[in-house]
């Protein structure tokens, strides 16, 4: 598996998206002491709730829709 983290991780917000050999590839979102793996990309950027209206939650959007469109052909 190979993990491709978020420019603008901190010690309190992780995204990493994880492309895999087997199974689906997706993200790997830890947001509020709380870890999820999405395999959506609209849906990890989703996880922020209201935050995703910031500037660094419209970075994460595009972010995650480029790593999805660039790792898996047949998604969105």
């Amino acid at each position: 598996m190979k993990r491709i983290p978020f420019p603008h991780n901190d010690k309190d917000f992780i995204v990493e998206y994880h492309k895999t050999r087997e199974g689906p590839n997706g993200f790997m979102c830890y947001y509020k002491n709380a870890a999820t793996y999405r395999l959506n990309p609209l849906d990890a950027w989703r996880t922020l709730g209201i935050a995703k209206n910031t500037d660094t939650g419209k970075a994460l959007k595009q972010w995650c829709i480029d790593m999805d469109s660039e790792h898996n052909a047949d998604t969105l």
